[in-house]
């Protein structure tokens, strides 16, 4: 008996060595992949912005290969070795749309101080029209060493590329980060610039020349492909005088149908110029209710404050290429009026997400003819790579009466009235009576 089990025990030593053996040479095998050779991605362009970065991508390397948008900021992503939960080496790219106004230094010593590492050098690197300022750190006592650059962008936007390794290799490290900022392509396109061209003549005309002293209530019925009725939504945006601060207010109610029905109730204030507004959002679902608040200042920093389970507040800089959806008609209108063909804007929207949209004006031609109202189209394709585009068709009056919404299913809004909105959803008769005469 003895005998057998001392016999089941070596067999047991043997294959716990032998995978000790195996793990070794998997290890061995990564760390000489890692540094006999670095391979870099094709340039990943991140759309409409001019901008492409190669990211490490072989040789244990993976991630990313595409941007990704989260919370105002755009994201590409490389790890070594890829798929483990705790790479030793990591490359980071952010696109942020809103910078704040802090100098690299203080970037750095911000970063430095979040990791508890002290800056061992600052420098400078200028790859074609960008500057990138870096820095490296280091905190010896974990073997961390990590390289931050931050470049400035046209239109209040930053790039930030980071490399950290926990390896011990700074040398590895430094030629990571320094091949990414080798790589780096950046041309404008001017689109924003167009964009903040077309709000600045918005602002200078003011909300209430748009409106000329009159109410505006806009009122679509949602169908799906099929034309089933399944939603509406509804729009008021009145100019209160010039003796109010906030003058242009509006209000707006967003309602789904079906067996998870969906609700958004929405309310606006604004200066003329819509330099300070409030924004604020209440949305209803089986689940629960959630909201946002919206609260732009002179400064051009809004806060956007949300309501959940745990609540959360975020800052962001606007550029001046930015605009509330609120105002899409009179950005429309303002684009004929400037006889610009495309540019990209900023929508804020009113859940705080800052989504960068490309508009673009369509030749209306003989394939238009079922739609014979269209006098002007524009399509809108929201750049955050959801997939979400939408197709907007106007009138002669420069009415928007029908609007075409493609993602994963493709959605028609039509133009309608308070009548056929109360006959086709009289669930909802009570809470759309109430939000019309909110601002009567």
């Amino acid at each position: 008996m003895n005998d057998t089990h001392e016999t089941k025990k070596m067999g047991g030593d043997k294959i716990a060595l032998l995978g000790l053996f195996i793990a070794g040479l998997l290890i061995a095998r990564l760390i000489v992949a890692f540094k006999s050779g670095l391979l870099f991605s094709d340039p990943v362009g991140l759309s409409r912005t001019g901008l492409s970065i190669s990211m490490p991508s072989g040789n244990g390397w993976g991630g990313d290969k595409q941007w990704r948008y989260r919370e105002n900021i755009f994201t590409l992503s490389s790890f070594f070795p890829v798929g483990s939960r705790r790479p030793t080496s990591r490359a980071h790219c952010r696109y942020i749309l809103g910078a704040d106004t802090t100098t690299p230094l203080e970037r750095f010593e911000q970063e430095a101080a979040i990791v508890d590492a002290r800056i061992l050098e600052t420098n400078q690197t200028r790859m074609g029209t960008l500057t990138v300022d870096w820095a490296k750190m280091d905190k010896p006592e974990v073997f961390l060493c990590v390289f931050l650059g931050t470049a400035r962008l046209p239109d209040n936007r930053q790039l930030d590329i980071e490399v950290h390794q926990i390896a011990g290799d700074d040398q590895m490290a430094e030629q990571v980060f320094k091949r990414i900022i080798e790589d780096l392509k950046f041309e404008d396109t001017q689109l924003l610039k167009t964009g903040a061209e077309v709000i600045a003549e918005i602002k200078r005309k003011g909300l209430g020349d748009f409106l000329n002293n009159q109410n505006r209530q806009v009122f679509f019925l949602i169908k799906d492909s099929k034309m089933r009725t399944i939603g509406f939504t509804m729009d008021v945006l009145i100019d209160s005088g010039p003796q109010a601060k906030l003058n242009i207010q509006a209000a707006g109610l967003f309602y789904i149908r079906g067996q998870r029905p969906f609700e958004q109730g929405t309310s606006f204030q604004c200066s003329n110029d819509f330099g300070e507004f409030i924004y604020k959002s209440e949305i209803s679902r089986s689940t629960g209710r959630s909201g946002t608040e919206i609260i732009a200042g002179r400064d051009n920093i809004i806060t956007v404050r949300r309501f959940e389970a745990e609540p959360d507040e975020k800052s962001y800089r606007l550029n001046p290429a930015a605009i509330p959806n609120v105002f899409l008609d009179q950005l429309l209108e303002q684009m004929l009026d400037s006889d610009k063909k495309e540019m990209v804007v900023d929508i804020i929207q009113a859940n705080g997400k800052i989504i960068p949209t490309l508009i673009s004006r369509i030749e209306v031609t003989k394939d238009m003819a079922a739609d014979e109202d269209a006098v002007h189209v524009f399509k809108l394709e929201f750049l955050d790579g959801k997939g979400f585009s939408e197709r907007l068709y106007l009138n002669s009056r420069r009415q928007v009466y029908k609007r075409l919404i493609r993602q994963d299913n493709i959605y028609i809004l039509e133009l309608a009235d308070i009548g056929s909105i109360l006959r086709e959803f009289p669930e909802r008769a009570e809470r759309i009576l109430q939000k019309n005469q909110m601002l009567k």
